[in-house]
């Protein structure tokens, strides 16, 4: 069992447990759009131009909105049906808000298409947390809701070890937002001190899990020249380490380290 009063490790995805790697935006573009196809035609709606070019329109007015909430600190999801109907109106053409919706969940598509990549260390981390009776939760930012999210944990196999997921479209607020720590750790039934919360981000993922009570572990990903985290209980760079910090008692087994299920290009293969 873990030590003092650990149960459960809440993980954030991007850069924790995978990172992408040269993703073909272009292509990403045309496959939602052939999904989307079909179901525009069916709302008898023609468009002058391609569709990806609307999509491109709809994701360039998320990341401004992103960013403005972000600077603001007011940290609200910005809402993707909001700004589809709006790319849309911009084109003289009326969309109902559940058709938004239904052009939001008809063109998300797997994590996996976007190159992603686990980390080599992945999946027997988070093995090896079962094996010693923990909990496993994942709190990402990400303009979706956890049943859309969890396509991309399934294809990459991260599924399986995973009790719940949250995401920043569950909540309508984005991290360091106390909204998802909270509703993760209520979702696991733990209180916020017997959770630990594993990022990359100091701002999204050590301010926001500290300001909510967990404990806090930052991977750096052999970024060593970041100033000092003073809201990260411990550090490490790789999630191997995480089972030798004090938060536990023990590892379940002397650590082996697998080769990474997908391709490997993060620049710091030296490290496995």
């Amino acid at each position: 069992m873990a030590i003092h009063d650990v149960r459960a490790v809440v993980f954030d995805v991007g850069n924790t447990l995978w990172f992408e790697a040269n993703p073909d935006v272009p292509a990403i573009g045309r496959k939602q759009a052939e999904r989307l196809k079909p179901l525009i035609a069916g709302w008898g709606v023609t468009l002058a131009e391609p569709i990806e070019q609307v999509i491109g329109d709809v994701w360039s007015a998320y990341l401004e909105a992103f960013a403005v909430e972000r600077d603001r600190r007011t940290l609200r999801e910005p809402s993707l049906p909001f700004l589809i109907r709006g790319a849309l109106a911009a084109r003289d053409i009326d969309i109902t808000p559940a058709q938004a919706e239904a052009w939001v969940r008809t063109s998300w598509i797997s994590e996996i298409e976007f190159g992603v990549q686990l980390y080599p260390d992945t999946l027997d981390v988070l093995r090896e947390l079962k094996e010693l009776g923990l909990l496993v939760g994942i709190n990402t930012n990400r303009p979706c809701t956890a049943d859309m999210h969890r396509q991309g944990l399934r294809d990459t196999g991260i599924a399986p070890y995973v009790d719940t997921a949250v995401c920043s479209g569950d909540t309508g607020y984005f991290k360091p937002h106390s909204s998802t720590f909270e509703l993760v750790i209520d979702t696991l039934g733990v209180a916020p001190h017997e959770a630990v919360m594993v990022g990359d981000n100091a701002d999204a993922d050590m301010h926001g899990g500290k300001a909510t009570g967990m404990r806090t572990v930052w991977k750096l990903n052999g970024r060593y020249d970041l100033p000092p985290c003073t809201e990260a209980d411990f550090a490490i760079h790789d999630l191997a380490e995480l089972l030798s910090l004090p938060l536990f008692r023990r590892r379940a087994r002397p650590w082996i380290s697998a080769e990474s299920l997908t391709p490997h290009d993060d620049g710091n293969a030296e490290r496995y």
